[in-house]
C-alpha cells in the first residue's frame, strides 16, 4: 500500500474507532434494524493519484452494496476491515473505469468520461453516505444521524487527505441539505466563495452550479448522473467541455513556462 492510501487508512482508522462494531462484522444482521445494513464504503485510489496531472474527486450519494464482510470472509478486526473495504473500491474502480460504458446515463458513465479526459489515476470516487440502506440512501435508517456524523468525517478527511483540484458533487437535489451541512454556503460557517453559474449559457443553476471549497478547490455540483431529462444531459456534457476547456489552458501555460525560462 502506497503512503497516500496508508494515510487515508490511518485516518479512516481513527475516525471508526468508536463505531459499533455490529454495523460492521453482521453479528446483529438477524435483527431488522441492521438485517439492510450494506457494508461500509472507503475511499482508495490508484498508488500513482498524487503524481497524476489532474485529481478529480466526484462525490455521489451512497453506494448501493457493499459488502466487505461475507460468509465466505467473516469480521476479523477494523483494521483488516478497513484494507478490504478499501480494496474493494480500489478494484472496482480500476476495473469499471476503463470499461465500455452503460446502457443509458450512469454514475459511472461519467467516472469514465472524466477518466477518458484527463486519466484514470487521478480520479477518486468519493460518497456523502459511507453506508447504504436497504439498497438506497440511508436516510430513513433509525441511526441515520449517527452514521452522518462519521460519512461527513470520513468524506472531509479524504478531501484533505487527496487534496483534489477538482471536486464534482452528483448526489441529486435530495441530498443537498447533507451536501450544505457538511460544506455551508452561508453564514459565519461557510467554507465556499467564488460562486458562479451558467444562465447565460443556457444551463439552469439547478442543473450546474460552481464555487470554490476552502478557498482553493473547484467545485461543482450537478444532478446525478443518472438523470436522463434533457436539461441534466445538456448541464453534464457542458462541464465536460469546460473541464477539457481548463485543461488544455493549463497544458498550454505548462508548455510556455519552461520556453520562457530558457
Amino acid at each position: 500500500m502506497d503512503r497516500t492510501n496508508q494515510t487515508l487508512l490511518h485516518a479512516y482508522r481513527t475516525i471508526l474507532s468508536d463505531v459499533p462494531q455490529h454495523w460492521l462484522d453482521h453479528s446483529r444482521v438477524n435483527e431488522p434494524e441492521f438485517a439492510k445494513l450494506s457494508g461500509l464504503f472507503l475511499q482508495g485510489v490508484s498508488n500513482a493519484y498524487l503524481q497524476a496531472p489532474r485529481r478529480t474527486m466526484i462525490i455521489g450519494r451512497e453506494t448501493r452494496r457493499w459488502n466487505v464482510v461475507t460468509d465466505n470472509s467473516p469480521f476479523l478486526s477494523l483494521e483488516d476491515y478497513i484494507q478490504r473495504a478499501m480494496a474493494k473500491q480500489q478494484e472496482h474502480l480500476a476495473r469499471h473505469l476503463p470499461g465500455p460504458p452503460d446502457r443509458g446515463a450512469s454514475f459511472f458513465n461519467l467516472l469514465r468520461s472524466l477518466a477518458r479526459d484527463h486519466g484514470c489515476d487521478g480520479i477518486a470516487w468519493g460518497n456523502l453516505f459511507s453506508f447504504a440502506w436497504n439498497g438506497r440512501s440511508p436516510m430513513r435508517w433509525a441511526n441515520f444521524t449517527t452514521l452522518l456524523g462519521i460519512s461527513e468525517r470520513l468524506l472531509k478527511a479524504q478531501i484533505e487527505i487527496l487534496k483534489p483540484d477538482t471536486i464534482i458533487f452528483a448526489s441529486g437535489a435530495s441530498s443537498s441539505r447533507f451536501r450544505q451541512r457538511f460544506f455551508p454556503h452561508t453564514g459565519e460557517r461557510s467554507v465556499c466563495t467564488d460562486f458562479a453559474d451558467y444562465r447565460d449559457q443556457g444551463i439552469s443553476i439547478d442543473q450546474l452550479w460552481q464555487f470554490r471549497l476552502n478557498e482553493t478547490i473547484q467545485c461543482y455540483r450537478i444532478q446525478h448522473p443518472s438523470s436522463i431529462s434533457a436539461a441534466s444531459r445538456a448541464a453534464r456534457r457542458f462541464l465536460l467541455e469546460r473541464l477539457r476547456a481548463r485543461r488544455h489552458v493549463e497544458q498550454g501555460r505548462e508548455t510556455v513556462a519552461p520556453a520562457i525560462a530558457r
